[in-house]
């Protein structure tokens, strides 16, 4: 998507994208971070792809200096409205695949969620260097990433059959938009490729409604995202 493409979205935002840092029904986001010691005054943090602030308005009173950097100014100046009450926030406009060297080493813990989507796959891992590029040495990267087996779980409950997968990664349509959508593996050996080391993968579960389903099979498990931690 383009920086045009985002400010489209910015306006619909809220409603039409399910922010996981809202959406996460068993708070493993948050006992990742408390269990790492994370949530800490002393703690500098970036979000790389922050669209609206949603990271920084549930947990950035918890951190120190903390920066915000999106492709789209107009969700820049949305996060900087909802966000008017925290502290320290910087706010920068930058493109992923570009990430401006003065943001390199910065970050003790580095946020990006469902950011690392491209249609190319080149992209995604050249994207994926520079979101771990910003944090500092022995510093933690925390990427939200869409899981192919939740979306080919969904497809087969709506359609009755899901697509056959080769590969770790796959290209899906969401509405009016192509992702790339990434398997348990492919997205620790995504993080793996940006020379990240302890990486771990696991499920952060968002409410059926999210995907538009309001009368799920009694028993299924909810839909999820990656959630993807690792160091530098």
């Amino acid at each position: 998507m383009t920086e045009k493409d985002w400010d489209q979205l910015a306006a619909v935002y809220e409603s039409e994208v399910c922010d996981i840092f809202v959406r996460d029904r068993r708070q493993v986001i948050a006992g990742w971070l408390e269990d790492g010691g994370l949530l800490d005054d002393d703690c500098s943090v970036l979000d790389v792809g922050c669209g609206i602030g949603s990271f920084f308005k549930k947990y950035g009173s918890r951190f120190g200096e903390k920066l915000g950097a999106d492709h789209s100014q107009k969700m820049l100046g949305i996060a900087s409205r909802i966000c008017r009450r925290q502290n320290a926030i910087e706010w920068k406009q930058a493109d992923v695949k570009a990430l401006p060297a003065e943001m390199s080493g910065k970050g003790e813990l580095v946020v990006c969620s469902n950011v690392i989507t491209f249609v190319s796959l080149p992209d995604c891992w050249k994207a994926m260097t520079g979101v771990a590029r910003c944090a500092r040495k022995g510093g933690w990267v925390m990427l939200v990433q869409p899981a192919l087996e939740s979306h080919d779980r969904v497809a087969r409950l709506e359609k009755w059959h899901a697509p056959v997968r080769h590969g770790d990664s796959a290209v899906v349509q969401r509405d009016d938009r192509r992702q790339r959508f990434f398997s348990e593996t492919g997205a620790g050996e995504l993080a793996k490729s940006a020379g990240l080391k302890s990486v771990e993968v696991r499920k952060v579960w968002y409410p059926w409604i999210d995907e538009g389903i309001t009368s799920p099979l009694r028993g299924e498990e909810l839909p999820w995202d990656w959630l993807v931690t690792g160091r530098r």
